[in-house]
């Protein structure tokens, strides 16, 4: 994509945000959910990923997805507009897949998928009992990816709740009916950009929380001066603002890599990327929430839906306990 018609795509999202994200658990009602998913979906950017070669580098998918990760939304940007559509253009280059599959399990041709993930919220396993449909705004079905590179489809069931208030998490039930299957190469490739698209959205949303919390010790005023003033506060805010470079130097490396590197080399990157960004986001937003002080402790405020957010995220796909054994691998057998 050229640079001026990145830059168009990145501020419309950016209006988007603005104009759909939430200031307050209030403010999460399906209604305007389903409002703000339609309007998402106006913008066309689920054809970023889908055509080979792809609209969009990696690259700047992952800025959208630092962009989306800006406010607390109900909308599946990552699910249903850059996971599915990388899946299915990645089986492209598998073993037999064809999108017009997709429609064996609901009797159409024009499903929209989302991907399926294991109860816990890791990559998916090789049961299929135990799935769920996650980021499923407006998705029809579900994707489900075996450890092995097989692509199964799952039929979407009843809401689930989670600690993220805002996504959109659903049961999955496995229809058997399989799409494909990734080589493994692709099926790194895979990996490696799930990886990086969701630490690339808990950037955005560390990075956005950390900048609210520098406005705030700004214009919060106590003994007559800004709270910004007083050394606690700057080493506290100073700490955050370096954790969110740690994090943010290592998912876009992650995803240069899945631009110029084999697939190998970008999982490896992709990985050290989620076990940083599993503990710099969320210490960076904790440090935000001491800085707001009593009112982010507060249903009313915003801080808890930062909080929800890179709390899960944590743990979505894979924990830092899971990466680093497989990163202490020699780098032969870690392929």
């Amino acid at each position: 994509m050229e640079r001026e018609e990145f830059a168009l795509v990145r501020d419309t999202l950016r209006v988007f945000s603005t104009r759909f994200g939430k200031e307050s658990a209030d403010g999460v009602e399906p209604e305007s959910g389903a409002a703000a998913q339609l309007a998402l979906d106006e913008l066309g950017l689920g054809e970023l990923r889908r055509a080979d070669p792809p609209a969009a580098t990696v690259q700047e998918c992952a800025l959208l997805a630092e962009e989306h990760g800006s406010r607390p939304m109900t909308t599946s940007l990552l699910g249903t507009v850059l996971l599915a559509p990388e899946l299915l253009r990645l089986l492209g280059n598998g073993e037999g897949a064809h999108d017009s599959s997709l429609g064996l399990g609901l009797g159409r041709t024009d499903a929209r998928p989302t991907i399926a993930l294991s109860r816990d919220l890791r990559f998916a396993g090789t049961s299929s009992a135990d799935l769920v449909a996650w980021d499923c705004s407006g998705a029809d079905l579900a994707l489900s990816v075996a450890p092995d590179g097989t692509v199964t489809t799952a039929e979407l069931g009843a809401p689930m709740a989670t600690a993220d208030l805002v996504r959109d998490v659903r049961r999955a039930m496995p229809t058997g009916g399989v799409i494909g299957r990734l080589t493994t190469e692709t099926h790194q490739h895979w990996q490696a950009y799930a990886l990086t698209i969701v630490s690339s959205e808990l950037v955005g949303s560390a990075r956005s929380f950390v900048e609210q919390s520098i406005d705030y010790a700004r214009d919060r005023h106590q003994y007559g001066r800004p709270i910004g003033s007083f050394q606690a506060v700057q080493h506290l805010l100073a700490d955050a603002t370096v954790q969110v470079e740690a994090c943010t130097s290592a998912t876009r490396y992650a995803a240069w890599c899945l631009d110029h590197e084999p697939p190998d080399r970008a999982l490896t990157a992709a990985r050290v990327a989620k076990a940083e960004v599993n503990i710099s986001a969320v210490e960076a937003v904790h440090a935000g929430m001491q800085v707001f002080g009593g009112i982010a402790q507060t249903w009313e405020h915003v801080a808890h839906l930062f909080l929800r957010r890179v709390l899960l995220g944590a743990t979505l796909l894979a924990t830092t306990d899971d990466l680093l054994p497989v990163l202490a691998e020699p780098e032969e057998t870690n392929r």
